[in-house]
């Protein structure tokens, strides 16, 4: 990444030399941190609520990175996000629930630009920026409705991205961002005109080749291109009147940062009188939609840690929306539970030998509290742990007596608070397959889970194995290390085939004294799961939170 004023590109222009798009690009191959970014906005626009795992693999998504889900966490439990009421959000599968898939998306995708496009040595002109397009996303999500913009998300995603290509220059060529500025002050140019003489390529048309580049779909890529001069008419495409707000929000944020205050009436009915057709709002009723933009970012600004009182754009904004001053701070909202701090998998202490003579004669370790032997997350205390488990309990209980709220929705809330709380490498939920008397992976969690949900498929009849074992006796079972002699002929073939994780645990779920399902959890090293007393309650009470969801809806 360019980290300094020294210019990338002394040499652009005409002649088959590169310009900035085709550097751009060309680092989605290199090694620098721009592929970073490109992977991770492209693999949220690759999932889609239509998709049957869309929700499960958009948790997935976002859970891969701590901060990020973090970030989230909190973002959802603010007043702005959480319209729906039911208690604090501890999982992301509940903020699914509560916000929506598309509001969640939305809100990933705006903190994985904003994340990676921080550089100390740019900080606060990026901040600026990042603030000047995250307040035209709130705009146009308040005037989505007046736009008759079917899809407040997409209008809050289309607007941030007008601006992208001037954004994505400030960050990657400052140098050259220095020098179209000059030329626009200097020679009058455009900045379209600018951009393209020093950068080969026009600011919008680098935003344009980045976003399709990323996978965004066709009609928010259309929306960034700038509408022409002059009144713009009414369309009855969706994809005209997406492009006409995210005009109106960004051409309304310029407005606020060039016009001095005695000229704001005169700019504001210009720009009114200009959108009227497709934005159809007047003078007063933006100062409402302004104001409650403004409260709107400051609580994203908290959870990314902008300060708006630093911002000249949000004190100038307030300053218009009739506010004495930029928020600075916002309530204190709910700890976004640790699901964001890492949890990558700890080391157990010594394997327990306490083993029950009852089950598999001494092969495996029956889970229960009194059981529990030191252990954990390394690289988290176990109150930290026991914190995220009895959230997300909380989240599973708030939307047990919620009658919208499907089982599917449950049982992702209960695997997602066992996997980040515990630190699993995976969990799996296997449901019973009546017709054919065998188990099958459903859903989980962790890297690669969809291909390792297809493993499970396994029939309930036959020599008795840990799967069996552990389901016909209703016995939580903790499997230390797969290669124990005592224990590695009770290993099924199809798990040692496609399952490489050396220890596992299993929680059964049985229903009126017969088996419906099967929660699986592992960690790749033999030895890796250890579970103290508390935290194996905690998992115990997770369990049976599934099985009163799944009484619940025969």
């Amino acid at each position: 990444m360019q980290k300094n004023d020294e210019p990338l590109l002394p040499d652009l222009g005409g002649d088959g030399r590169l310009n900035a798009l085709d550097i751009l690009l060309r680092r989605t191959q290199s090694e620098s941190d721009f592929p970073a970014l490109s992977e991770a906005i492209g693999a949220i626009n690759r999932i889609t609520a239509s998709d049957r795992e869309g929700v499960n693999v958009l948790s997935n998504t976002i859970l891969k990175d701590f901060a990020l889900t973090n970030k989230l966490l909190k973002l959802a439990n603010v007043a702005f996000y959480n319209q729906v009421g039911g208690g604090s959000i501890s999982t992301i599968s509940r903020a699914v629930v509560i916000l929506g898939f598309n509001a969640v998306r939305s809100i990933a995708l705006s903190l994985i630009l904003f994340d990676n496009l921080e550089n100390k040595a740019h900080a606060q002109q990026l901040k600026e920026e990042f603030v000047k397009i995250l307040y035209a996303g709130m705009l146009a999500r308040e005037m989505a409705g007046r736009a008759q913009v079917k899809d407040v998300e997409e209008a809050f995603i289309g607007a941030m991205l007008h601006n992208l290509g001037r954004m994505l220059a400030m960050f990657y060529f400052p140098a050259e961002t220095v020098a179209i500025r000059q030329k626009m002050e200097t020679e009058g140019m455009s900045d379209a005109r600018a951009s393209t003489a020093v950068l080969g390529v026009s600011f919008e048309n680098l935003g344009i080749g980045i976003a399709r580049s990323w996978g965004f779909p066709d009609q928010l890529v259309q929306s960034m291109k700038r509408l022409p001069e002059g009144r713009v008419r009414k369309s009855a495409s969706n994809a005209d009147r997406l492009r006409a707000l995210a005009g109106f929000s960004n051409a309304l944020c310029e407005v606020i940062i060039e016009t001095p205050d005695k000229e704001r009436r005169q700019a504001l009915d210009k720009l009114t009188a200009r959108f009227g057709e497709t934005v159809p709002v007047t003078v007063e009723q933006l100062s409402g939609v302004m104001e409650k933009s403004m409260q709107d970012i400051a609580q994203f600004a908290l959870a990314v840690n902008v300060n708006l009182k630093n911002s000249a754009f949000a004190t100038q904004a307030s300053k218009w929306a009739g506010m004495a001053q930029a928020p600075g701070t916002a309530p204190a909202v709910p700890p976004a539970l640790g699901a964001s701090e890492a949890a990558a998998p700890g080391k157990s202490a010594e394997a327990r030998t306490a083993l029950d003579d009852t089950v598999l004669h001494e092969h495996a370790t029956i889970l229960d509290v009194e059981a529990g032997g030191a252990g954990g997350s390394a690289q988290r205390t176990s109150e930290e742990i026991q914190a995220i488990l009895t959230a997300g309990l909380q989240d599973v209980g708030n939307s047990l007596i919620d009658d919208a709220v499907s089982l599917n929705d449950i049982l992702r809330m209960i695997l997602e608070a066992m996997y980040t709380g515990m630190g699993f490498e995976h969990v799996v939920l296997c449901i019973k397959d009546g017709h054919r008397n065998a188990m099958c992976g459903k859903f989980g969690f962790g890297d690669g889970v969809q291909q390792l949900t297809r493993a499970f498929d396994f029939p309930l009849a036959g020599q008795p194995d840990v799967f069996l074992v552990a389901l016909q006796n209703n016995a939580d079972i903790l499997i230390t290390d797969i290669d124990d002699p005592k224990i590695a002929t009770r290993i099924p073939a199809w798990y040692r085939r496609n399952v490489p994780a050396h220890t596992f645990v299993l929680f059964p779920v049985v229903v009126k004294g017969k088996p419906v399902g099967l929660i699986y959890a592992d960690r790749q090293r033999a030895g890796d799961i250890s579970i103290p007393e508390k935290e194996l309650s905690l998992l115990k009470s997770l369990r049976n939170q599934a099985v009163l969801a799944i009484r619940q809806s025969l």
